[in-house]
């Protein structure tokens, strides 16, 4: 796969760089490879079972980037993204419940996590339990202000609950955040002009 005559004797660590530069010119295949011979001389670097993970999950080979993540927390109980990054793959494939407990493992580990709060929000949005969500959407604002899909999901639950001056802040933010191709911003304008605002 490789065409470096001096990769046979590579450690652990130019491996997993190798690896990583693969990652980053989205040269999936051979940087799955370069982790994996970087797990197969330290099996014990929960960094490339993360790496690894991800590449799994943008393949869709969602079971083996559960498993790298699963064995990255095992190595590293403290990895709030490899349990972030596990709790999406398991919303994706609708467990939710198991999501529920990624995400909120991640939160505690870090705190300033946003993704993890957006996330569950969304969860705890899906449960119907909107108070909840409104409080995780919140948080995950507060961290990342920029964050367009979390104002929109927050502005949806505040307008079906009747709190409109919350929803017409929160759509006018989506707004402010969303790319122009974005497709709720329609549906955010709509709300918005409903709701008596301006945009």
């Amino acid at each position: 796969m490789f065409a470096d005559e001096n990769e046979h004797s590579f450690t652990a660590i130019q491996w997993f760089n190798k690896g990583y530069d693969y990652d980053m010119k989205e040269d999936y295949d051979n940087a799955i490879f370069a982790y994996t011979k970087a797990i197969e001389l330290n099996p014990h670097d929960p960094d490339a079972y993360t790496n690894r993970g991800v590449i799994y999950d943008i393949q869709g080979e969602y079971d083996l980037a559960i498993m790298d993540y699963t064995k990255a927390i095992e190595l590293d109980p403290l990895d709030a993204d490899a349990y972030t990054n596990r709790g999406v793959i398991y919303d994706s494939k609708g467990e939710y419940d198991l999501a529920m407990v990624d995400y909120t493992k991640a939160i505690e580990l870090n705190p300033q996590g946003a993704d993890s709060y957006a996330n569950r929000g969304v969860i705890y949005d899906n449960k119907g339990e909107y108070e909840l969500a409104i409080m995780d959407y919140t948080k995950a604002i507060e961290l990342n202000p920029q964050d367009a899909d979390t104002y929109f999901n927050k502005a949806t639950i505040c307008r079906m609950l009747g709190r409109n001056s919350e929803a017409l802040d929160a759509y006018n933010l989506f707004i402010r955040y969303a790319p122009a191709a974005d497709p709720n911003r329609e549906k955010a304008t709509q709300q918005i002009r409903e709701l008596g605002g301006t945009i």
